[in-house]
């Protein structure tokens, strides 16, 4: 989804990604709350494609392979296979948000992270959905997608990495 995210697609005043429904599995329109992070990148990747069409555009002005972040991982050594894809991403967010508890109080509502991620079986977030539309819940899922931001942020720590080649040989040095 986010290689072909175009840059008309982007509010820059609501801080956000507007998704038309014609790409969506859903069929639906779904907008992303975007990070002060996330802006920042926008930003930067502006200054190279922000004449193009897409925002991650390759040189002929097409949106990226479905098979280029997967290899880009495969570039950084991963097993895309075995390890992590690229859509693994979606499932660390959510296994991550959906078990994160503060003095065992669940911190994120499900069907808050299910609206981020659009997935609308259930029926109580296809129900807010429809009641809502793609703005549902808008003001939790910005909080977070910023609070998601910042945790990536605090695992880019210099501190907190670990080596790949520690991770696979089963010892974190710091």
């Amino acid at each position: 989804m986010i290689n072909d995210m175009e840059w008309t697609e982007v509010d820059w005043d609501a801080k956000r990604w507007a998704i038309p429904a014609v790409k969506m599995k859903t069929g639906w329109d779904h907008v992303v709350p975007l990070s002060r992070q996330t802006l920042a990148i926008l930003r930067r990747v502006q200054q190279i494609t922000g004449n193009r069409r897409y925002v991650f555009a390759c040189a002929q002005d097409a949106p990226l392979s479905s098979r280029t972040l997967c290899q880009r991982l495969r570039a950084l050594g991963l097993d895309t296979k075995a390890e992590h894809c690229a859509h693994g991403f979606r499932t660390t967010f959510s296994t991550l948000c959906h078990h994160e508890e503060i003095e065992e109080t669940k911190v994120w509502d499900s069907d808050i992270i299910e609206l981020q991620l659009a997935h609308l079986e259930s029926n109580s977030v296809k129900a807010t959905y429809k009641r809502h539309g793609p703005l549902a819940l808008i003001g939790s899922r910005t909080k977070l997608m910023q609070h998601w931001a910042d945790r990536i942020d605090g695992f880019a720590d210099p501190k907190m990495i670990v080596p790949v080649e520690a991770i696979r040989e089963g010892s974190q040095t710091s």
